[in-house]
């Protein structure tokens, strides 16, 4: 849920402030929305490719990339990794909850592919909790580059391996039908569309799911 926390978030307080005879009802979840069933007017959604196929609507708002990033204290300690089994010494953080196997799955020049098992030393479903301890030197982690990029820029973390990447995720929005959308509805796709791009779509949270929906009320 840290991409409505750190984006979607925000982008709702401004889409709201500018349609003011707008209403929202929003739920923050993990689990996976049936759409019709709960009378959903749409949910933002970030998967990896490719899709399952289903009857909804998609319209795809950007491409998120992550990287593996660690503190310069972290590397000096561990020294610079040249493949990627050479990151299985290293202390991991996970973003998992309960029994999970942790690993990294990377993929490298040439469509190489890599996956690196590891014993992690922290395991939550907060994004922003393993930021702050890949800060604090306690682990590598897999985070999206859009939720590091303040901290690239002061040298709090370093990418690790910048020749090897997770697989990309998709941010996109669902909704039943464009036939008989409200209009209120399309506008609040039309304004996440504009804005998630703008704040760095092809840079920008692991293959795990974060799920975001929107109802319009009244």
């Amino acid at each position: 849920m840290t991409l409505l926390h750190v984006h979607i978030g925000p982008m709702l307080a401004k889409f709201m402030a500018r349609y003011p005879d707008v209403s929202l009802q929003l739920e923050a979840t993990n689990r996976r929305v049936d759409v019709v069933g709960e009378g959903v007017d749409v949910a933002i959604r970030v998967r990896p490719r490719p899709f399952e196929d289903s009857d909804l609507v998609m319209r795809v708002l950007a491409d998120r990339g992550h990287r593996l990033f660690a503190s310069p204290d972290l590397i000096a300690r561990m020294g610079i990794p040249s493949a990627p089994a050479e990151l299985s010494h290293w202390p991991g953080l996970s973003l998992a909850s309960g029994k999970h196997i942790h690993r990294w799955e990377l993929y490298g020049p040439q469509g190489a592919r890599a996956e690196v098992h590891f014993t992690p030393r922290m395991i939550t479903t907060d994004m922003l909790a393993l930021r702050e301890a890949a800060m604090a030197g306690v682990g590598l982690v897999q985070l999206p580059v859009l939720m590091v990029k303040e901290q690239l820029a002061a040298g709090e973390l370093v990418a690790v391996l910048e020749e090897w990447e997770p697989r990309r995720e998709v941010i996109h929005a669902v909704f039943p039908s464009r036939r008989g959308l409200l209009p209120s509805v399309r506008a609040l796709v039309d304004f996440f569309d504009g804005r998630v791009c703008a704040n760095g779509g092809r840079v920008t949270c692991s293959s795990f799911i974060n799920l975001m929906d929107a109802k319009k009320a009244g």
